[in-house]
């Protein structure tokens, strides 16, 4: 019986994070469903972002009473328009995305997210309740600002039957690109790797 229901686990999981649009693939994490550009993008192509992660957390946030963020996303951020995409789970595990304009921080739309199967919204109710936390503050723990790194993805995932944060981080000063697996629940960074 347990083993049916560890795989069930992982295959709701898996469904999921192909819901959300995060495939496993650590390079789709840092370049985002359907974009073609290299991951490694110069600096000056981050001249329009001026609201950071953190802030773009908590404005997605805001956007739905009672919500908690799952994934954000950063859209174009070469562009004169670049966007932050989230995914935010409202109590019921039903999930809303909202897009943020990277510049000034206007909503530019939300729309209700993917749709989960009952079993899999309960799940992510279970993944949240177990998550400490917040993905601003698992941000902070793997980027550096004093040497010009910035956030530009984050994922809540299990992993190993544990929650944790999987966080893209961009070096725009030396345009290095890093994976970082963060505890959810203490904050430990677990791994980090070169994407």
């Amino acid at each position: 019986m347990e083993t049916m229901g560890v795989r069930c686990r992982d295959g709701v999981w898996r469904r999921l994070a192909a819901v959300l649009c995060v495939p496993v693939a650590v390079v789709s994490l840092l370049v985002g469903c359907g974009r073609d550009d290299p991951l490694n993008e110069p600096a000056e192509r981050f001249e329009m972002v001026e609201i950071d992660q953190g802030r773009a957390v908590r404005l997605s946030a805001a956007e739905v009473t009672g919500g908690e963020l799952v994934a954000l996303h950063l859209r174009e951020p070469e562009s004169d328009a670049p966007v932050w995409e989230s995914r935010i789970a409202e109590r019921d595990g039903r999930l809303q995305t909202v897009r943020l304009g990277a510049t000034r921080g206007e909503v530019l739309g939300k729309r209700p997210g993917p749709a989960l199967a009952g079993s899999e919204r309960q799940e992510l109710k279970r993944l949240l309740e177990e998550t400490v936390l917040l993905p601003d503050e698992a941000a902070r723990e793997v980027a550096d600002t004093k040497k010009g790194e910035v956030a530009t993805a984050m994922e809540l995932e299990r992993r190993n039957g544990d929650p944790v944060w999987t966080i893209g981080v961009l070096g725009v000063t030396d345009e290095s690109v890093t994976v970082n697996v963060v505890d959810a629940r203490t904050g430990e960074v677990l791994e980090r790797r070169p994407a």
